[in-house]
């Protein structure tokens, strides 16, 4: 039997905002809703909500929950781009304390009151059975498709289920729909669908009140599992599109809607977030992957464009794919396949210029060519591309746990690439809270050379360190107390184990970086076959130098050569102080001549500090070779 040496542990450390801060929260009295210091917003017909425009806490003028999130990251081909996610953990992202083997109360969706007893405007109405109102929505057991190591999030088992529950004034809470636990791909084998699409009629006169609400929960069960850092968030259901209106019909099962399905991606081929002084025109993706689909019983036509802007917000590169026919995705369960839109080409360069940090926001736009869909919402994704002074292969959203076999010094590593010499000052982890906090145990960070692209030298190794877990899908920064010099080419930033115990760290599921992970729990490394990415962010450099990343560079000035191994001559500024520092800020030299010999120093990566007479600062990066 084939020995897995990357473990995943399913336990799915939940979606990219921390579920926090909403102050409306329902408190209950048996069956009745009571409500403190809380302000209510009536709704009126239509309402929907299909997630797609927003992250984090739901929307607090169609929702009242504070336990669930929005999200873009759990999603496997929803309808629309966007769900939200009901699972097992509290708003910190820990178990919720009654969470055990055997089922237990977890998350709750509650809406805001709905006006079922009028229509206000455009004019008034009164509402009742007779105006024929379905409340529909599509339902989803995470987990995706396929292999283990392929899918996201974690499937509900046998024993979990999602409830769907109306409220009046008569009765109280009343239960008007449930499932129960099923894997994505049991559910496609029996119904030909990845998401549930579910059509309820509201014909009650007891629900045609001003105060109308609904809610979902979901029951949730750990596995038995006697490895506790194994254990965490789990059983997860996505929901999306809720829509509620009259003048429906049983047999309407489509949409007029022209949406994204997935979120907007990184221009970059390799990262989703580098530093900006590693950047060059290579690393640009050739063409971006866009999924779009028409959820309508009919074909239609659809513009896409996308757009480049820059910190300030100026427009600095569009592209536009022009009009196209997209096919019904009920016909064949196909996304729009022509290239100019779901493959549009990236012609297209960066402008990074004395490697200050910029940020970029790439919107892309789908509009029907002819006619309106329902929600113009889902017609717009954007992905915001930051250059500043890290890698990063994931998408900042943990769907699941990745470690090592629980062998003391076990390793797992993950492979970058430097274009120019550089100095690691820092790395940033996210540790998953597993249960009773099982997984935070004593570590090692390990810096290698890369050598027929496996680890190879080891360059550095800190002392004992301890996994910090801070709130949802924060990383936690660890300082090297010794920078790392790191040449052009690979390196590798590793992890191992002190005793035999699990680090369960961070696995984005969204991008994968399989390609440079790799784990040894013995001799030899060997490469990963687990689609994702571990949550490890390698710090470079004078900007994370803090007081000199913010200071003013307005000096028109030259310095020669860079890198050097001697001297440094200077052209374009008299009467300054130049300064000659180390990463940590010590100054090192202090000189007004426009030549300085820094030979005596120790290969690495200095910082230039310039200081004019007018007291205008500029900070500018050393390489200092052998």
């Amino acid at each position: 039997m084939k020995r897995f040496l990357l473990i995943v542990f399913l336990l799915l450390q939940s979606i990219s905002l921390i579920k926090a801060q909403l102050i409306l929260v329902p408190a209950s009295e048996g069956n009745k809703i009571q409500y403190k210091n809380i302000e209510v917003n009536y709704n009126q017909l239509p309402f929907v909500d299909d997630f797609s425009n927003y992250q984090g806490l739901p929307d607090n003028l169609k929702w009242q929950s504070n336990n669930v999130v929005v999200n873009s990251n759990y999603q496997f081909n929803p309808p629309t781009v966007g769900v939200v996610t009901l699972d097992a953990i509290d708003i910190y992202g820990r178990l919720y304390p009654n969470a055990s083997t055997t089922s237990f109360e977890a998350d709750t969706l509650l809406s805001q009151p709905i006006r079922l007893d009028s229509i206000i405007t455009p004019t008034r109405q009164k509402l009742s059975k007779s105006d024929s109102i379905y409340f529909s929505f599509y339902i989803q057991p995470a987990g995706g498709s396929g292999q283990p190591w392929e899918t996201i999030g974690s499937s509900p088992s046998s024993f979990d289920s999602i409830i769907l529950e109306f409220y009046s004034n008569e009765d109280g809470w009343q239960k008007i729909w449930s499932m129960g636990g099923i894997s994505l791909d049991t559910l496609f084998a029996n119904e030909n669908t990845y998401y549930k699409y579910v059509m309820i009629p509201i014909v009650e006169d007891k629900y045609f009140i001003k105060d109308f609400r609904f809610r979902f929960r979901n029951i949730a069960s750990l596995n038995n599992n006697p490895q506790t850092a194994y254990i965490g968030n789990c059983d997860q259901w996505n929901i999306d599109y809720i829509y509620i209106n009259k003048d429906r019909k049983i047999e309407d099962t489509t949409l007029r809607e022209i949406a994204f399905v997935d979120p907007a991606p990184s221009m970059l081929k390799r990262y989703q977030s580098m530093p900006a002084n590693q950047y060059t025109l290579q690393e640009m993706a050739d063409s971006l992957q866009i999924k779009i689909v028409n959820l309508y019983s009919e074909p239609l036509s659809s513009i896409y464009k996308y757009y480049v802007k820059d910190e300030i917000g100026n427009i600095i590169h569009t592209y536009d794919g022009g009009f196209e026919n997209i096919a019904p995705y009920i016909a064949n369960f196909t996304y729009q396949n022509a290239a100019s839109h779901a493959t549009p080409n990236v012609n297209y360069n960066f402008n990074l210029t004395n490697e200050e940090w910029k940020t970029f926001t790439i919107t892309h736009t789908i509009k029907e060519g002819v006619g309106q869909d329902i929600l113009s919402a889902n017609d717009t994704i954007e992905f915001v591309q930051k250059f500043e002074n890290y890698f990063a292969y994931d998408d900042e959203s943990a769907e699941n746990g990745i470690g090592v076999e629980p062998i003391s010094g076990a390793q797992l590593a993950v492979s970058y690439h430097l274009n120019t010499a550089d100095t690691l000052t820092a790395v940033d982890i996210y540790f998953n809270l597993a249960l009773n906090q099982a997984n935070l145990k004593p570590f090692y960070i390990c810096i290698y050379s890369s050598l027929e692209n496996q680890p190879s030298e080891l360059l550095y190794k800190t002392e004992k360190l301890t996994p910090i877990s801070d709130s949802l899908n924060k990383f936690v920064r660890f300082e090297l107390e010794d920078a790392v010099f790191l040449e052009e080419g690979d390196f590798f930033v590793s992890l191992q184990t002190k005793g035999n115990d699990y680090l369960n760290i961070g696995f984005d599921r969204n991008t994968n970086s399989s390609q440079y992970t790799y784990s040894k729990t013995g001799v030899s490394w060997q490469q990963s076959f687990i689609k994702g990415s571990v949550m490890i962010r390698p710090y470079f450099g004078y900007k994370a130098l803090v007081g000199l990343q913010n200071e003013n560079k307005r000096l028109n000035f030259n310095f020669y050569p860079n890198p050097t191994s001697s001297k440094i001559f200077f052209q374009g500024i008299q009467d300054a102080n130049k300064q000659i520092l180390d990463i940590s800020g010590r100054i090192l030299f202090s000189t007004y001549e426009n030549e300085v010999d820094i030979s005596s120093l120790s290969q690495g990566i200095y910082i230039l500090k310039v200081k004019n007479k007018e007291g205008i600062v500029e900070t500018r990066k050393i390489v200092k070779t052998k």
